[in-house]
């Protein structure tokens, strides 16, 4: 047993952590970055180099989760990326900005104003103290009926940002903190903190409305006790009965909503509560993880609404590369060789003289190579090669040896591409025989001798048992 532990103790840091990488891609920007995480240390790479043990996150960043669903598919070939959502249309937006319009205006009420002191005992000065008490009363109506519209208004506000998905989540918070600071004067909205806010207006206005019912009342009264034609800041006390007689049916609305619901304040101030709670609490992003699999190339993501029918669904593609380690390949096909001794002849003129003359540039040959070169995705990869070539033309058909470097192309690389050395035998002026002397030879073909030389070779080759296969 404790041997069994010991080997899993030993285990833990020869296997090793997996590789992880995360692809953040921020859906309002549209740009991709692409990070290794490994041992707890984030680095930032062009691309995501899988291994075979590797874990991949894709993280969508300013991805509206009241408005976006998402769908990520693991895929090995590429396909063209889809047309984005630029340019999209919110009708919320126009509905919000005139619906202060529409709703219920309350008019101003042109009464006296409290001047302060004053004889109680005077009925002239009792009906202005009256008169005061049922504009202030009024005037707080008229605030609490603004206040109504208003919270309508956020709420509508809030509801066109909750789905607003062509702006990024910072600004949807800031702009929906700026509504309820603006309507309610803070963002503090937890549930007990709204219900002491909606509390206050529902007070304010059962207070009030009773009161403009009962003050009414008594300066219908009070104004046959005192002369109605007299003047007191440019109207008469008549007019100010009158005045506020009809202002009672400017506050009919607020009397039918509370007998409809009497805590209609607490309805409304709690649902823009929820809704803020909602937008600043959500979490504007979509992840999504998988372990890479054989064969995997690319990752889609689709992005659609989740309002059925909605047509705008943005598709995304990111390139995977795949670490597979050394790849190694084997073709056939024809190289090219220069040696500057092959393609030169000599031959001794009638001054016997050593002479030197052009032969053909290169030597074609049958060539089979050994590549080897990095796995990946790439559309070329680079590496080198070995092998060998006869060739199919000339005097001398020796074994050339060919060593160099490999471009491969193509989808599982059908077609190779190599250059460098090659190593054959050819024939040298030998005896220390030089271009340009007099000699006593008269066999031109004994001025030379077979012996190893180092040229240059250009092969294409071909990987014919993939030139029809699909990617591996």
């Amino acid at each position: 047993m404790r041997f069994v532990f010991f080997l899993l103790l030993l285990a833990g840091p020869l296997c090793g952590q997996a590789q992880q990488y995360l692809i953040r891609h921020d859906l309002h920007s549209k740009k991709t970055q692409y990070y290794r995480i490994q041992d707890k240390d984030t680095a930032r790479v062009r691309h995501a180099g899988l291994k075979a043990n590797s874990r991949l996150l894709l993280q969508v960043d300013n991805f509206n989760p009241f408005y976006w669903d998402a769908k990520v598919t693991a895929i090995k070939t590429p396909e063209p990326e889809a047309a984005a959502f630029d340019g999209a249309f919110n009708p919320i937006s126009v509905l919000a900005g005139g619906f202060k319009d529409m709703l219920g205006g309350f008019p101003l009420l042109d009464l006296p104003k409290s001047r302060g002191g004053g004889d109680p005992n005077d009925p002239a000065e009792r009906f202005v103290s009256t008169a005061t008490q049922y504009a202030d009363n009024y005037n707080k109506l008229q605030e609490l009926n603004e206040k109504y519209d208003q919270l309508q208004v956020a709420r509508l506000q809030l509801g066109e940002l909750k789905f607003d998905f062509t702006k990024p989540e910072a600004e949807i918070k800031a702009e929906a903190k700026a509504v309820v600071q603006k309507v309610l004067g803070t963002d503090r909205l937890e549930l007990m903190n709204a219900m002491d806010i909606a509390r206050k207006y529902d007070g304010q206005l059962t207070s009030s409305l009773q009161a403009v019912g009962t003050l009414n009342t008594q300066l219908q009264q009070q104004v046959t006790t005192i002369d109605a034609g007299e003047v007191y800041e440019g109207t008469t006390f008549r007019d100010i009965a009158q005045k506020a007689t009809a202002s009672l049916a400017n506050v009919a609305r607020l009397r039918q909503l509370r007998e409809t619901n009497a805590h209609f304040f607490l309805d409304e101030v709690a649902s823009v509560a929820a809704l803020y709670r909602e937008i600043s609490n959500a979490d504007f992003h979509f992840s999504y993880a998988l372990n890479a699999g054989p064969g995997l190339s690319d990752l889609k993501l689709e992005v659609y609404p989740q309002a059925p029918g909605a047509r705008d669904t943005v598709v995304h593609y990111f390139s995977l590369e795949r670490k597979n380690g050394l790849r190694i390949r084997n073709s056939v096909g024809v190289a090219f060789t220069h040696f500057n001794a092959n393609n030169t002849t000599y031959f001794i003129d009638e001054n016997r003289t050593i002479r030197s003359g052009d032969k053909d540039l290169f030597t074609p040959l049958l060539t089979t190579l050994i590549h080897f070169y990095p796995g990946g995705e790439r559309t070329v990869r680079l590496g080198g090669s070995f092998g060998f070539g006869l060739p199919v033309q000339g005097e001398k058909k020796d074994i050339n040896f060919l060593l160099g470097a490999t471009a491969a192309f193509g989808q599982n690389e059908p077609i190779l591409v190599s250059a460098g050395f090659s190593g054959a035998k050819v024939n040298k002026l030998t005896k220390g025989y030089r271009v340009g002397e007099v000699t006593t030879e008269t066999d031109p073909g004994k001025l030379t001798a077979a012996g190893y030389d180092i040229g240059g070779f250009l092969a294409i080759t071909f990987n014919l048992g993939n030139l029809n296969a699909g990617r591996k």
